[in-house]
């Protein structure tokens, strides 16, 4: 049986560019204390003398991110993430109680306005990276991909690489833009593609076998995956929209804390078993 060969980023790059962020944040702090051996993380010697990470998140988006009705916590995929960040961060380091989460609710316009400030030390809001950002902020690793996924009814043969979407019906919705390098952009823009209001009614036309596949984006897709489960996904996301979390510049020893963690989660199933739970 083929396998799918995606046209972008394939999860071993992931991987690379992941561990090459890590290495690169390594040298450069190690570099940093070489040259500056006072170098200082405020961050960092705050979190581990008060044991508080503080996180602004925006609670308005779903399984992410809301509050809860009856207990009035913020609750939800980010902020179980941010339980269990936190826990980690300054385990080898400082003896308990373990460093806590503690959540600071901001609009989602406003965001890097209260990193910048310094209302908290993080932001955990299912944020996509910005390269435009970079001057003001620097990113963790992804943990978490949204990108644009394929599906096809469950037990399709038929479909399973890209390449096979080829004189097929595609379901994707209003607005709907083709991405990636120039050859998948390309070969998008010539699909037979029938336009939906929703993700979801575009799902829901693949399911009624009104199309004989369907583009989205993952969360609808895991989303409606839990609820439908008669569509399955083909391979890996085709286009790759990766949420980071971002911190201040001077924040190096905390970066470095996270990326190790969020490595270690993908490594160990956490952040897998947290995507089953809320999605």
């Amino acid at each position: 049986m083929r396998t799918l060969r995606r046209l972008t980023k394939q999860r071993r790059e992931w991987w690379a560019v992941a561990l090459a962020a890590v290495l690169l944040i390594g040298t450069t702090l190690s570099l940093l204390l070489w040259i500056w051996p006072e170098a200082v993380d405020p961050t960092w010697e705050r979190i581990l003398k008060t044991g508080t990470l503080r996180v602004c998140t925006d609670p308005s988006w779903p399984p992410f991110e809301s509050v809860n009705e009856g207990t009035s916590q913020i609750v939800g995929f980010d902020a179980d993430l941010a339980d269990r960040l936190a826990e980690r961060l300054a385990s080898e380091v400082r003896a308990e109680p373990a460093v806590r989460a503690q959540f600071v609710a901001v609009g989602f316009d406003s965001l890097y306005d209260a990193l910048l400030v310094g209302r908290c030390d993080v932001i955990l809001s299912a944020l996509p990276y910005e390269q435009a950002r970079t001057r003001d902020v620097v990113y963790s690793v992804a943990y978490f991909n949204a990108g644009l996924v394929l599906l096809t009814q469950q037990g399709s043969s038929t479909i399973e690489i890209l390449e096979d979407l080829e004189g097929r019906t595609v379901g994707v919705e209003w607005g709907f833009v083709p991405e990636g390098d120039t050859r998948q952009k390309e070969f998008l823009r010539r699909l037979a593609a029938r336009r939906y209001d929703t993700a979801d009614d575009a799902l829901r036309a693949l399911q009624a076998g009104e199309v004989d596949a369907a583009i989205v984006d993952r969360i609808t897709a895991l989303a409606y995956l839990r609820e439908c489960g008669d569509l399955t996904l083909v391979g890996e996301p085709i286009y790759d929209v990766n949420y980071v979390i971002p911190v201040r510049p001077d924040s190096f020893r905390l970066l470095a804390e996270i990326n190790r963690v969020l490595l270690e989660m993908r490594e160990d199933g956490t952040l897998q078993a947290l995507q089953e739970r809320w999605f």
